[in-house]
């Protein structure tokens, strides 16, 4: 009998994006990914400090 060659899973390997994202956290950005109070989203989904309202 010849035994048959299994194939191998392929380990699956993390982008430089999602591991840099880890690291380093966007200032006015909680841990859960919602809105710190005195941010908000600028045009292209930046994040900005709010000025506040006169």
């Amino acid at each position: 009998m010849v035994a048959k060659k299994t194939k191998t899973k392929k380990k699956k390997s993390i982008t430089a994006k999602k591991m840099c994202s880890r690291v380093i956290q966007r200032e006015g950005v909680k841990r859960d990914g919602t809105l710190k109070k005195g941010f908000r989203y600028a045009k292209g989904g930046k994040i900005v400090k709010a000025k506040p309202k006169k």
